[in-house]
């Protein structure tokens, strides 16, 4: 839909995964929308437009989500208001991810990975005199509603008792609470008064309390160091509140010795924790833990050392966005059983499972539909990413998780059987899982020398029927591992410098021997593999597990053995170089070329604009959009 009429004329050239939706608003109010297909187009919308003056041009992706196993984005190449031209990326230009609340901005983009919207600041000069006549009095224009635990924001104040300069006050409805507080008081000041008669609480507990007996569902937190008697818990009762850190201020939430939890959800929809810092958690707890809950938000939150850092729990449609996580003890996001389509985004996790070297940085388990995207998880002592199921009974069953732009950097420190990001999957059943665009390096282990499976993509035990597309594996022992599962695509990554096999594919799973299917129906594809460090290929039996196929490889070392397969089916035995590799029926279709990388001698194995490789029909892989948004 599109206006047609009016003094101004806005062109959004877009196109989206999945018929990718999208709103043109102008200062909040709705001009148009337009629902987008894989080859871009003109969306040209006409409206009044007060002249003369600088208003907000607003592109909201609504219609986020997982397609058929597909990821629905929205990509807007550019903008064009009035004959004028702005690329997504220009600096007037933000991107107001989730709500559209001005919290949680960043640079602009043009491509918009989930619901969020970008923002062009248009000055006056885009809205000059000479169109049509616009309204003498134009229509108010309504001001989009805030996320729930957004606090409503004017103008900077002068700081109060300790607050840092600058930061928006709210006016609207909440309590407060702040180290200089009282419990007697009424908790709807941010500052004690002049007489010391009233002013905010000192507790969690006291707010949480104030808010069943009201209307008002929103407490906000000063800066200071709060020490929990007792954890917090939110039932039923607690339903759509908030807490939420006071503007920029930082609430530390210290844990008690005694607690195995600082703050519990069971049983309440759509809580928010927003912007707290957690510390000195007892390393078996854990910070937040959800169960039994649904809709909760944990966002912009510092989470140092202790044990588990989030934990949600049968907690379905839940969002863990935009945290960071330091030393925590344990995982530092765990996405456990019935927690479907939760969305695990943009969080920075530090040396996880510090205390307990554990399974993941983030681990998500029994959980289906949930999506794990554009996350940095670094120094990881076992796997940064594990998703799966780890009972045969199907009771842990996980499907269609979505693994997107992460980047992992050096995992697998603390073991010699892991990966950077790791699938398994005991159910035995097709996963329809989904890992791309990533960029895994630095994946290790204890001793490297010795017998190790430690790889940068790694599905282990039986994962099946998943997709490997796009993604930069480089610097590992060993580059992607398929093990035990079948009908898996492996296409159009970048597989280079790994110290062992670029790529691996092995029968017999050790967990329980041979149960399951036979290894077939697996493709690999259109890669590029780079062997400037040990082997391209490796199979253990049997000889079929799949089609190896229209490969694209560099730097093989003619005088070496690079491929190995058991049983031995080449001419040589077990090994032999590429012509063998063929003559035994592998890789047909694949060629030598030179990838054309941009700074192998930096690391950098991004492919330049002009590889080869593209004219192969190999799909861009947007590196810079891989990693954390902000």
């Amino acid at each position: 839909m599109a206006t047609t009429s009016g003094n101004s004329t806005i062109i959004v050239t877009a196109k989206g995964a999945a018929n990718a939706h999208f709103d043109l608003l102008v200062d909040g109010r709705k001009i148009g929308e337009g629902t987008t297909g894989d080859t871009a187009k003109d969306f040209v919308f006409k409206t009044d437009i007060v002249e003369s003056q600088a208003h907000k041009v607003q592109v909201q992706y609504d219609n986020d989500g997982i397609v058929h196993g597909t990821d629905r984005n929205l990509f807007v190449d550019g903008i064009t208001i009035n004959g004028k031209s702005i690329l997504p990326t220009d600096d007037i230009v933000s991107y107001d991810k989730g709500a559209l609340d001005g919290r949680d901005v960043v640079d602009g983009r043009d491509g918009l990975w989930w619901n969020g919207t970008l923002v062009v600041d248009a000055d006056k000069s885009f809205f000059a005199h000479g169109g049509a006549e616009a309204p003498s009095t134009p229509a108010p224009t309504p001001t989009p509603a805030p996320a729930p635990g957004t606090p409503p924001q004017t103008s900077p104040e002068p700081p109060v008792d300790g607050s840092t300069p600058g930061v928006p006050k709210p006016t609207g409805p909440g309590f407060y609470v702040a180290e200089n507080g009282n419990d007697s008081w009424s908790g709807k000041l941010a500052a004690p008064n002049a007489d010391g008669t009233d002013g905010p609480f000192a507790s969690l507990q006291k707010a949480q309390s104030a808010m069943r007996s009201s209307d008002i569902d929103t407490t906000y937190v000063r800066g200071g160091d709060y020490h929990l008697k007792s954890p917090l818990w939110l039932d039923g009762q607690d339903s759509g509140v908030t807490f939420t850190s006071y503007g920029n201020e930082k609430a530390v939430i210290h844990g008690g010795s005694q607690a195995s939890v600082s703050i519990g959800v069971g049983g309440a929809k759509n809580v928010t924790i927003e912007g707290l810092t957690f510390t000195d958690g007892v390393a078996s707890g854990h910070y937040v833990f959800a169960d039994n809950a649904s809709g909760l938000v944990f966002a912009n939150n510092a989470v140092k050392g202790g044990g588990y850092g989030i934990t949600v729990q049968n907690s379905a449609n839940s969002q863990v966005v935009g945290n960071q996580f330091e030393g925590t003890g344990a995982e530092s996001i765990f996405v456990k059983a019935g927690s479907n389509a939760t969305v695990v985004s943009d969080n920075l996790i530090r040396h996880p499972n510090a205390a307990d070297r554990g399974d993941a940085g983030i681990w998500v388990n029994g959980s289906s539909d949930v999506k794990v995207t554009h996350n940095q998880i670094e120094d990881s002592p076992e796997k940064a990413i594990a998703v799966g199921s780890v009972q045969t009974d199907g009771s842990d069953a996980t499907h269609r998780v979505t693994i997107a732009y992460n980047k992992v950097i050096d995992a697998n420190l603390e073991s010699n059987d892991g990966g950077g990001i790791y699938l398994i999957n005991r159910q035995q059943d097709l996963t329809n899982h989904t890992v791309v665009n990533n960029e895994v390096t630095g994946t290790t282990a204890t001793n490297p020398s010795g017998q190790v499976a430690s790889w940068g993509i790694y599905l282990d035990d039986w994962t099946s029927g998943a997709t490997v597309k796009g993604n930069l594996v480089h610097g590992n022992i060993g580059g992607v591992f398929l093990h035990g599962g079948w009908d898996n695509k492996v296409t159009e990554n970048v597989i280079a410098d790994n110290s062992g096999a670029q790529i691996g594919l092995q029968q017999p799973v050790a967990w329980s021997g041979w149960k399951g299917h036979q290894m077939t129906g697996n493709d690999v594809s259109g890669n590029v593999v780079d062997v400037r460090d040990g082997t391209a290929v490796h199979i253990y039996g049997p000889a079929d597990v799949g089609n190896i196929h229209g490969n694209f490889y560099s730097n093989l070392d003619a005088s070496k053995d690079m491929f190995d397969v058991w049983p031995q089916v080449m001419a040589g035995g077990g090994k032999g170089d590429l012509a063998e590799w063929k003559a035994a029926g592998y890789d047909s279709g694949s060629m030598m070329l030179d990838p054309g990388f941009v700074n192998p001698g930096a690391h950098d194995y991004s492919l330049a604009s002009n590889s080869a490789v593209y004219g192969h029909g190999f799909d861009h892989i947007p590196y810079g959009d891989i990693g954390l948004l902000g």
